[in-house]
């Protein structure tokens, strides 16, 4: 008998360590959602900063991405790898590069 109540103790024990887990598992799913949504706002952000550097209206950038996405214009050679390095003396990309120290 000693037994037996020995073992509904370790089964009860065990539900509620699974319950306790559940819990945790559901903060964390919330806590990656927001910060999943708050990537999604800063990476936003920088597009819109891009967005504004180059000075377009909404017709020329459309057409832009238009001609590009349908293969009219293409980058030159090389271009990805000098956008990974911004123009020191580009005075529309100064503050885009919040945080790192200039050289």
């Amino acid at each position: 008998m000693e037994r037996s109540f020995a073992h509904m103790a370790t089964v009860e024990k065990i539900r509620k360590d699974i319950e306790k887990t559940k819990e945790k598992i559901s903060a964390q799913q919330k806590r990656l959602r927001e910060l999943e949504a708050q990537l999604t706002e800063e990476e936003n952000l920088e597009i819109v900063r891009m967005v504004k550097a180059v000075r377009m209206d909404n017709k020329e950038l459309t057409a832009f991405l238009k001609a590009y996405a349908s293969g009219l214009i293409t980058l030159p050679d090389g271009m990805m790898e000098a956008e990974a390095a911004p123009d020191p003396d580009d005075e529309d990309m100064k503050g885009m590069e919040d945080g790192e120290d200039e050289a």
